[in-house]
């Protein structure tokens, strides 16, 4: 991205300046950049878009909620549970995985539209694997597993504490990753599930502290069972 600047590369990234001078969004003659008034108080530009994103947020939810239900929704467990037996029953692995991936990236690039929008550019940098802030790939990865996978409300409340606790423990900015990584072995060695418990999930991380099953009878078992035969 930074090499396509016209110079290195093809113009069309604007390389490291990326697109600058991004105006507030108008939707509909409302300009999220302009205060309104409510009735009971004044909404300045940040109580505008936070508004919005908490509606794109209902609607991502939703949405998720929806899909996890539906048909589609079983079919994507099944092919993470396993893709071949998910295959050898019918389902279409390659058509449900490009949708997911789809459905996936279209709400991602909605909230990234309403980012640019506020900030009034993009760049490269903000979109780093690790960066020293989040959001980034770590970050967003450290907020699912934290929250629990497989559910739609972990992730949010993941996401919340990860963005909550770094102000709380400002001292410790320069030693972010490590304490995301040290949270990470943390979490999948005494909780795997996450925060949030999913059914599936507790049943797979907890295997040994269900009840087994005996591998073989008692004496005792064994003649109350030819007793009832011989009945």
């Amino acid at each position: 991205m930074n090499n396509l600047n016209g110079t290195t590369g093809p113009d069309i990234t604007n390389g490291p300046n990326g697109i600058s001078n991004v105006p507030d969004l108008d939707m509909f003659g409302f300009n999220f950049g302009d205060s309104h008034d409510t009735g009971i108080n004044s909404l300045g530009r940040f109580g505008n878009y936070y508004l919005l994103m908490l509606v794109f947020t209902a609607i991502v939810v939703l949405v998720f909620r929806r899909a996890g239900e539906s048909r589609i929704g079983r079919a994507w467990v099944a092919i993470r549970e396993d893709e071949t037996a998910a295959t050898a029953m019918g389902i279409n692995g390659f058509r449900l995985k490009l949708m997911a991936f789809a459905l996936g990236a279209s709400l991602a690039g909605l909230a990234g539209a309403v980012q640019a929008h506020v900030t009034y550019s993009v760049t490269p940098d903000q979109f780093e694997f690790a960066g020293t802030a989040p959001p980034n790939s770590a970050f967003l990865l450290a907020a699912v597993i934290l929250g629990g996978m497989g559910t739609v409300s972990g992730p949010l409340i993941g996401a919340s504490l990860l963005y909550l606790i770094p102000v709380k423990l400002q001292f410790m900015h320069d030693y972010q990753l490590l304490l995301f990584g040290l949270a990470l072995i943390l979490l999948m060695r005494f909780r795997p599930e996450g925060l949030v418990v999913n059914r599936r999930s507790k049943l797979e991380y907890h295997e040994t502290d269900q009840l087994s099953i005996p591998e073989q009878l008692t004496l005792s078992d064994a003649n109350v069972g030819t007793s009832k035969t011989g009945a």
